[in-house]
C-alpha cells in the first residue's frame, strides 16, 4: 500500500509540475540573496504549508532566513470573502489581516495567492460547470484580475495565483477554476504570475492527503502544497529545483508529520512533533544540532529548552515522541 501511494504522489508530482510549469517564463529573481518577504494569502487549506515552504526557503539558503514567509490566511475566506467582487473594496480580512503585511516598504513583498473562485458566482456551489461554461469562465478570470489589481494597488510588489486543491463534493466546480487563471494570464499581466497546479496531485492523494474531514490537507497533503509552491517560485526565478525538495516530499509519504492544530493539539498525520524534527538528523544519532536543523531558529529554540545546541532524546520526548 505505501509503494502504491508513493508512486500516486510521484505521478501526480510530475503531471503538477509540468502543469504549473507549462508557458511560465522567467522574468524575475527572487532568489539573488536578497531579503524578500512571501506573503500567503488563502483559506483554511492554507494554514500548514507556508511553515513547510519557509523550511524549505531557509534549507536553500544554507540555515539563513533570507526570504521570511508571512500568512494571511483566514478560513472560508475565498477571493469573494476577502473583497467585494462587484464593487472591487476590499473587505475586514484584508485591511485588518492582509493589507498590513503589504505596507512594509524595507523588503519587496511578493503575495502567494492560493485562492478560490467560490461565492463569486452566487452561492458557495455555483461555479464553472465545464470548459464550455465562457460565461463564468470569463467572470472568474475578471474576478482574479480585480484580486490581483488590488494586491498591487495595496503595495505587492509581484503576485503569484493558484487555484484550489481538491475538493470532492465540489467537483467539477473547483478544478474548473483553473480554466479562469488560464484565461487570465493569457492578458500577460505586468508582476502576475501562475502558481503551481495542486489540484492535480491533491485529486490524486485523495483523501490519503487529507485530514480525517477529507476537505483539509494533512501533513502530507501540506508537505505537496509546500513543494509544489517551493518548485513554483525557483521556476519564476529562473532557478532549478533541489531534488531534497522531493525526496522531502517522499518522507512525508512514508510518515506523514502531525499538524498543531489552532488549539496547540497535534492532528494526526502519521508520526508526531518529535518525528518531524528528528527528520532533521543528518547523522542519525537521536539528536539533532543547531548545525543539522533547517528551520527556522525560533523553532529550534522552542526545544532546545537548556539552550545547548542539542535537541537530545530527552527534549525529544518531552515534544511529545
Amino acid at each position: 500500500m505505501r509503494q502504491k501511494l508513493v508512486c500516486l504522489l510521484f505521478c501526480a508530482s510530475a503531471l503538477g509540475f509540468m502543469n504549473s510549469a507549462a508557458g511560465q517564463e522567467s522574468h524575475a529573481d527572487w532568489f539573488d540573496g536578497k531579503p524578500r518577504t512571501f506573503v500567503v494569502n488563502g483559506y483554511s487549506t492554507s494554514f500548514h504549508w507556508p511553515e513547510i515552504l519557509q523550511r524549505k526557503l531557509d534549507r536553500y539558503f544554507d540555515g539563513k532566513q533570507v526570504i521570511e514567509v508571512k500568512s494571511a490566511t483566514q478560513g472560508t475566506t475565498p477571493i469573494a470573502k476577502w473583497m467585494n467582487v462587484e464593487s472591487g473594496q476590499p473587505m475586514r480580512p484584508w485591511t485588518t489581516k492582509l493589507r498590513p503585511l503589504l505596507k512594509d516598504d524595507s523588503k519587496p513583498t511578493i503575495v502567494l495567492a492560493q485562492q478560490s473562485l467560490q461565492w463569486v458566482f452566487g452561492g458557495r456551489s455555483d461555479g464553472i460547470r465545464s470548459e464550455d461554461d465562457a460565461i463564468n469562465i470569463r467572470k472568474g478570470a475578471d474576478a482574479i484580475k480585480q484580486y490581483a489589481d488590488l494586491l498591487k494597488s495595496d503595495g505587492a510588489d509581484a503576485v503569484v495565483i493558484a487555484m484550489h486543491i481538491f475538493k470532492k463534493g465540489m467537483e467539477p466546480e473547483i478544478g474548473n477554476e483553473r480554466l479562469s487563471l488560464a484565461t487570465f494570464m493569457k492578458s500577460n499581466p505586468t508582476d502576475v504570475y501562475a502558481g503551481p497546479d495542486v489540484w492535480t496531485p491533491t485529486s490524486k492523494l485523495w483523501p490519503q492527503a487529507f485530514q480525517a474531514d477529507k476537505v483539509h490537507p494533512n501533513g502530507m497533503g501540506a508537505e505537496v502544497m509546500a513543494h509544489y509552491w517551493f518548485a513554483t517560485v525557483l521556476k519564476i526565478s529562473g532557478k532549478e529545483v533541489p531534488s531534497w525538495s522531493e525526496e522531502e516530499m517522499r518522507s512525508a509519504m512514508e510518515n506523514p508529520p502531525a499538524l498543531a492544530s489552532a488549539d496547540g493539539r497535534q492532528r494526526r498525520g502519521g508520526g508526531g512533533m518529535a518525528d518531524r524534527m528528528l527528520r532533521h538528523d543528518a547523522n542519525k544519532d537521536g539528536k539533532v544540532t543547531k548545525a543539522e536543523f533547517r528551520g527556522p531558529a525560533q523553532a529550534f529554540s522552542r526545544f532546545d529548552k537548556n539552550g545547548d545546541g542539542v535537541i537530545d532524546k530527552k527534549e525529544l520526548t518531552a515534544a511529545g515522541r
